[in-house]
């Protein structure tokens, strides 16, 4: 990044400031910044434009006017020198950061407050201490603050002028001594006396005529948070008093207070009109109190039903809350300070409603009149609130009950609504994808009329698609079976443990991420075996189950998935899919309306498989149309449990087992838990890697050394991330030291490993692997890190329009992903495939700068789909990821979808059935 306009070279203390490309950044915040040196003017580096507008000066006249904080400080020099002093003594004590507040120098010779919040950079070699400062105006502060010290002065007058004025007898004396420190006029006329003859006397000899304190004196009773009241008959003054004591700081003495009146005094007539006054509050339907206006929080009195309306007690309402507005709600007490400053400015009575808490936790809502008396109109002097409240809970229930049933009503008919495009946009894209294999299967067997076991391949897929195609017209035009949800299911060999271990995967990195506990139970199925069904729809099935699973578990809750088999007939194999959570649960009446259409639609699920989408709907539909059953069992606040109950033919043959048998690799597992490294070997002696093991980084290092000098180097490490001596990246970072790039590295991992790819890619690890194991998912992380390692690029034909050119291409159905590649290599593309948005995120991610030219993105994919791999790709970080050029490649070819991925972040659609042409013109433009 340039230099701030300074004009010379950055040491690296210049620099730091800048780090990270800060300037702008600085800047679009409104910060005030100014970097300079800490020589003996104070010399100004460099400054943010905020600071420039700060001074009235354009940064070209501040520059040549003021290179230092000296010159701009000239007409301030006791000001500078605070700043260069409070700086200097930082520095020479080792501290990093100082503040202080001095005035700010503005243009027309002006000046404003300023908080200097300050860094101090070590000083470069031979150079000198560099200093970056925060200002932040606090003009307004310091007058506030002048403002209270003079009004403190003027309380403290207006309250001795008070009690000067007052009718009634004040007197204040020593506690501990008993000496007369103040005596008002009145106090003065009733004793006779001089106030001169009065001061430093004993009280109790003046009032009393006692030669020592009484025996019933109230000092003992004092306090400082309110008055003791108490009625005296004084035989000396022949006068009984009722009186009122606390204790008060007088001018540094602990003091008493005593205020007086005799009951022949007016005083005596308005407390009984206090009285009368009371006897009228208590009429109000409702709870009554007086806000003063000087802090607009602090009660001064209440009445009527004010203590029940709020769930207190008098002592609580004391003790607890201070005599303050703290059980109004936080966020409507700030709505009613602001109305009470307009009723305070206007004299206009205001009406709000408010929240309040009462003490057991209730919420309650009342109506809230405010009415505003100025210290001037008031009996007493204290500008106020008059407020009065009725308790309208019942009412709101009510009303909120009535939005909510109206609320629930328009959701129902937006729900309907979005089900219905939904509907719409998923046929579009059912009836499309089999029409884009028949014409894309055409135009490969036009192209390979001399290669007949090709062209009959080709003739194969187009019969079945035709077929496909059939059936979903049928189907379209067929209401009864949109309405009833029926489905085609497929027949085709699979891996049962396969599509276990997929789902597990997916599953647990989900509750992983909201702190879910994950166990799974596969029981009593061969490894061996296949069966014949359709594992997409299974896959779908377990999806949606654990989806709500997920969503209604809390964090720290847990969730768990058993397979198991259930029964045996012939060929046939029941096998039981049970799925528990701890979630909030159901009611039994709720289990019985999760089944109907609308009620649990959740069409980011089924969207990949077609149909409607509708939740558990079609979950109940797909289950009945594989011959299985499904129940739910559920309790509120118990958690759920679904168990699907699903027969498969056995298929005669195994299953492949993946195999590195021929290339005799030798593997290290280094993992700080035992039982971890006892599964890892079983799992890479399984597909026939020689392996060992070591619980430390340091052991492992020892290790590598060892073989490497006996010249029997491993040939692989999975290495654990998370170990407590040296995590899995540092000791990647000492493999690739020791080793250098040759040997693919791959780490394990029980979290989210993305928050440290970027990372681990940069230490050298060439793969990664979730807990748990699983022997395919490990495999593919092998095969996957090998062939990332560093290999020379192909040639290409330069002939052809897509020579040189590396694609993405993300499909996850096969004879989809079949014709795009075909058709891409024939016009001299190299091609990389990912079967979802996940895997196609993760390709990308992994790859360097430049290595893919673009991505051809179909929209709806299991696991991710289209729409979020872009995102994701988009915000990775990567050096190319907003450049690259990505293009949707779908079947989803309305408008709307058009539109949904552009934003997404896709740079051009491409719709199915592929039109070859178009799609070469749109690669061309945008890879140019």
């Amino acid at each position: 990044m340039d230099k701030w306009n300074s004009g010379q070279p950055a040491s690296n203390a210049e620099n730091q400031i800048e780090s990270g490309g800060c300037k702008s950044a600085l800047e679009a915040a409104d910060i005030c910044l100014v970097s300079f040196f800490l020589d003996d003017a104070c010399s100004i580096l460099q400054a943010t434009a905020p600071f420039y507008r700060r001074t009235g000066h354009s940064e070209e006249e501040f520059r040549a006017a003021f290179p230092s904080l000296q010159r701009l400080y000239i007409d301030y020099p006791a000001d500078f020198a605070s700043i260069k002093n409070t700086l200097n003594g930082a520095f020479v004590q080792g501290k990093p950061a100082a503040e202080l507040t001095v005035r700010f120098p503005l243009r027309q010779g002006d000046c404003s407050w300023m908080q200097y919040s300050c860094t101090i950079a070590g000083a470069p070699s031979g150079g000198r201490p560099l200093c970056h400062a925060v200002l932040t105006d606090v003009t307004e502060l310091v007058r506030q603050r002048e403002e209270q010290k003079s009004l403190y002065e003027d309380k403290a007058h207006c309250f001795r002028w008070m009690m000067d004025e007052y009718v009634g007898n004040i007197y204040i004396s020593d506690i501990e001594t008993y000496e007369l420190l103040y005596l008002n006029r009145p106090c003065c006329e009733t004793l006779a006396r001089p106030l001169d003859e009065l001061i430093g006397q004993k009280c109790y000899e003046v009032i009393q005529g006692r030669t020592d304190p009484c025996p019933f004196c109230t000092n003992s009773c004092l306090t400082e948070e309110k008055f003791y009241e108490w009625e005296f008959d004084n035989p000396l003054l022949e006068r009984t008093f009722m009186i009122k004591n606390r204790l008060i700081n007088w001018n540094g003495h602990k003091a008493r207070i005593e205020l007086s009146h005799d009951m022949f005094s007016p005083e005596y007539k308005l407390a009984k009109k206090d009285r009368e006054r009371e006897a009228i509050v208590q009429t109000v339907p409702g709870g009554f109190a007086r806000v003063t206006a000087r802090d607009m929080r602090t009660i001064l009195w209440y009445g009527a039903d004010f203590l029940q309306l709020i769930g207190y007690t008098k002592e609580q309402f004391e003790s607890e809350l201070h005599s303050q507005c703290s059980y109004v709600h936080p966020e409507d007490m700030e709505r009613a300070v602001v109305m009470m400053r307009d009723a305070k400015e206007t004299g206009e009575k205001k009406i709000m409603e408010t929240r309040i808490l009462t003490r057991s936790g209730e919420l309650r809502y009342l109506t809230l009149t405010l009415g505003y008396v100025s210290a001037k109109d008031s009996w007493d002097g204290i500008p106020s609130f008059y407020s009065v409240g009725i308790d309208v809970t019942p009412q709101r229930i009510e009303r909120e009950r009535q939005r909510q049933v109206l609320q629930d009503a328009m959701l129902s008919a937006q729900q309907a609504s979005e089900a219905k495009t939904n509907f719409l946009s998923r046929m579009s894209h059912e009836i499309r994808t089999p029409l884009n294999a028949i014409i894309g299967m055409t135009t490969i067997a036009a192209a390979s009329v001399d290669k007949p076991v090709k062209v009959e391949d080709c003739l194969q897929k187009i019969n079945f698609s035709s077929k496909h195609l059939l059936m979903l017209i049928n189907d379209v035009l067929d209401m009864s079976k949109i309405e009833s949800n029926r489905m085609t299911i497929q027949s085709e060999a699979f891996d049962l443990l396969e599509v276990c271990n997929r789902f597990v995967s997916t599953v647990y990195a989900q509750a992983k991420a909201k702190n879910i506990e994950f166990k799974e139970t596969i029981e009593h199925l061969s490894a061996q075996n296949l069966y014949v069904g359709d594992p997409l729809r299974l896959m779908q099935i377990l999806l949606n189950l654990s989806s709500n699973a997920v969503k209604f578990t809390s964090p720290g809750g847990a969730i768990r998935f058993e397979v198991d088999l259930f029964a045996s007939k012939g060929a046939v194999d029941t096998v039981r899919f049970t799925l528990s959570d701890t979630g909030i649960g159901m009611t039994q009446e709720s289990i019985e309306r999760i089944f109907q259409p609308f009620e649990q639609a959740d069409a980011s699920i089924a969207v990949r498989f077609g149909g409607t989408g509708l939740g558990m709907t079609i979950t109940k539909n797909l289950v009945a149309l594989m011959n299985g059953k499904i129940r739910v069992e559920s309790e509120p606040e118990a958690g759920t449990t679904c168990i699907v109950d699903l027969p498969f033919q056995r298929m005669n043959g195994t299953r492949e087992e993946p195999d590195f048998g021929e290339q005799g690799l030798r593997a290290l597992v280094v993992d700080d838990e035992p039982s971890a490294c006892t599964q890892a070997v079983s799992i890479l002696e399984r597909i026939r890697i020689s392996a060992e093991s070591t619980q430390s980084g340091e052991a492992a290092l020892e290790r590598i050394k060892e073989t490497h000098r006996a010249g029997d180097d491993f040939n692989l490490c999975l290495v654990d991330w998370k170990m407590p001596d040296m995590d899995g990246v540092e000791l990647t970072r000492r493999i690739r030291a020791y080793l250098g790039q040759d040997i693919p590295i791959v780490l394990i991992s029980a979290y989210d490993y993305t928050e440290i790819e970027e990372e681990a890619r940069a230490a050298g690890a060439n793969g990664f692997v979730s807990k748990p194991l699983y022997p395919s998912s490990v495999y593919a992380a092998i095969k996957d890190a090998m062939e990332r390692l560093p290999a020379q690029k192909p040639k290409t034909n330069a002939e052809l329009p897509l020579a040189g050119k590396r694609l993405l291409l993300a499909e996850d159905n096969p004879i989809n992903q079949e014709i795009a590649v075909e058709l891409l290599r024939m016009h001299g593309a190299e091609v990389e495939c990912a079967e979802n948005g996940e895997e196609a995120v993760r390709l990308f991610t992994v790859s360097r700068p430049g290595y893919f030219d673009a991505v051809l993105m179909d929209v709806q994919m299991p696991v991710m789909d289209g729409h979020e791999a872009v995102r994701r790709i988009r915000a990775s970080g990567h050096p190319a990821a907003a450049a690259l050029p990505i293009l949707a490649l779908t079947a989803n070819a309305f408008t709307d979808d058009i539109l949904k991925a552009q934003s997404a972040g896709m740079n051009g659609h491409i719709a199915k059935p592929i039109d070859v042409s178009l799609l070469l013109d749109t690669l061309r433009k945008w890879m140019g």
